[in-house]
């Protein structure tokens, strides 16, 4: 798709590049300009046959610099190889550019007089020819990747507004999860069978509450928390889920002590837990089990087995059909986005009949 500025430099840039450089070779060396038929009664038809032979030129050379651009968008982008890419595209303009001109001077001495014999002034003005027509088709190549530049810089910073804002919403919506009303009847509801049979416990389970709002309101505005802090939150978070669900909860956490520095972004287990929670079916005969442990590749991996309550799960780019299309997915969604905020790989999502684990990048300390 030709953009707005491309088509209106090709139809007003690129004439009055052409008419420019005829003015400049005409100021720099005037002499070609004072024989022959450029002073005689009908000079002015030579002229007008240079402009139009000029103009057809700037025209040739403008679109064989965009053409050379878009053909090596593919095999080299800018964006891997940069200095390749400007030696390549510098030195495939320019032996484009003096075969285009050469072609262009052959045909227009064939057209004007085929017997004329060049002088010396005419081969100078044809060497300066080369020279600003290559010249030519380097600025406006030069034009046309700024621009190219340009728009990829717009884009870059539409985009990563676009994240920033959605790391925001992520951030929001882990807070409120905890600040869900359902979220603290429920845990309410479980400290009040607690303190029922068990005091102790009691203030053990308001502690841990205490810590999830706590770490929330602390954390929520960090870009990136260490593995050892999410766990502390995860714990904390699993013993009030233990406490409501009991044996019908099952956690198996393996963390090696080597990434507990690692970071990642802030409530990611959280959301991932809630998760598990709020999607499946958790009871005596249908236990569920939540696994954390990390591999060799600097990876997190957080899985569970697959019971499906009758609810719209969180969709996520890599998600089965089955989850895609559901309007209330919004958690993995925006971990997703916030690792490509950070330039990250985004998470990883392998989703069976049997079991759901999402596998999350470690960002080094």
């Amino acid at each position: 798709m030709v953009s707005s500025f491309n088509k209106w430099f090709r139809l007003v840039g690129t004439p009055l590049f052409g008419l420019l450089i005829y003015l400049i070779i005409y100021y720099i060396d005037p002499r070609p300009y004072e024989q022959g038929g450029y002073t005689g009664p009908d000079a002015w038809q030579l002229f007008c046959f240079d402009i139009l032979t000029t103009l057809v030129g700037a025209y040739l050379l403008s679109e064989i610099s965009i053409w050379v651009t878009h053909w090596l968008n593919r095999p080299l982008p800018w964006e891997q190889k940069p200095l390749l890419r400007f030696v390549t595209q510098f030195l495939t303009l320019t032996v484009a550019s003096v075969a285009t001109i050469w072609v262009l001077i052959k045909l227009t001495t064939s057209l004007a007089d085929p017997a004329y014999q060049l002088t010396e002034l005419d081969e100078l003005s044809i060497r300066q020819t080369f020279v600003f027509g290559s010249l030519m088709a380097l600025c406006i190549n030069g034009i046309h990747t700024g621009e190219y530049f340009f728009d990829r810089w717009r884009s870059l910073m539409i985009e990563a507004e676009q994240l920033k804002r959605e790391s925001l919403e992520a951030r929001y919506e882990a807070l409120k999860h905890q600040l869900d009303p359902h979220f603290l009847f429920n845990n309410l509801n479980t400290l009040t069978y607690i303190v029922e049979e068990d005091p102790k416990q009691a203030v053990d389970f308001i502690e841990k509450l205490a810590l999830v709002y706590r770490y929330v309101l602390q954390k929520r505005e960090q870009p990136l928390v260490s593995l050892a802090d999410e766990l502390t939150l995860a714990r904390s978070h699993l013993y009030l889920l233990e406490k409501r669900f009991g044996t019908s909860l099952c956690v198996d956490i393996r963390i090696a002590d080597t990434y507990l520095n690692w970071r990642l972004p802030p409530l990611t287990i959280q959301m991932l837990l809630e998760n598990a929670v709020k999607h499946n079916i958790i009871n005596s005969v249908q236990p569920l089990s939540i696994r954390l442990h990390t591999n060799h590749a600097a990876q997190l991996l957080v899985s569970n087995n697959k019971q499906r309550r009758i609810v719209h799960p969180d969709p996520m780019p890599g998600q089965s059909s089955d989850q895609k299309d559901q309007p209330d997915g919004v958690g993995l969604r925006n971990i997703h986005n916030r690792y490509v905020l950070l330039g990250e790989h985004p998470p990883q999502i392998m989703d069976t009949s049997e079991s759901f684990s999402v596998t999350l990048t470690l960002i080094t300390p």
